[in-house]
Order: structure tokens, then sequence, then C-alpha cells
């Protein structure tokens, strides 16, 4: 799935809300995600032995 038909899938699940708490909710995700790629890059590089061990055999089978 591109980004693009994420972005359009993303939006069709949040017009169907009508919950104002959760639609207050998504915004403030959306805000915290938002300023924290403005900050800095996510580094997942550190989290790769942790994600290894838990998914090794996963990641294993995915790249197959």
């Amino acid at each position: 799935m591109s980004v693009l038909e994420m972005q359009l899938a993303a939006i069709k699940e949040i017009t169907k809300l009508e919950d104002e708490n959760a639609l207050r909710e998504v915004l403030e995700h959306l805000a915290k995600i938002s300023s924290k790629e403005e900050q800095k890059p996510l580094n997942l590089s550190q989290h790769y032995n942790k994600v290894k061990e838990q998914y090794g055999n996963v990641l294993q089978k995915l790249a197959q």
C-alpha cells in the first residue's frame, strides 16, 4: 500500500468517527507525531536487537 493510499484510508476511517473524544485523541496523536518528526528523524536501528529477539522467526519468514 502506497503512502497516498494509506493517507486516503486514514482519512476515510477518521470521517467515520463521530465521538468527539476519539477525534480529539486522534488529533492530539497526529500533532504529537508531527512535532516529533520535525524535531529529529527516527532512529529505529537502536531497537533492532529487541525486535530481532521477539520477532526473529517472523522476520526470517518475511525475508524469504
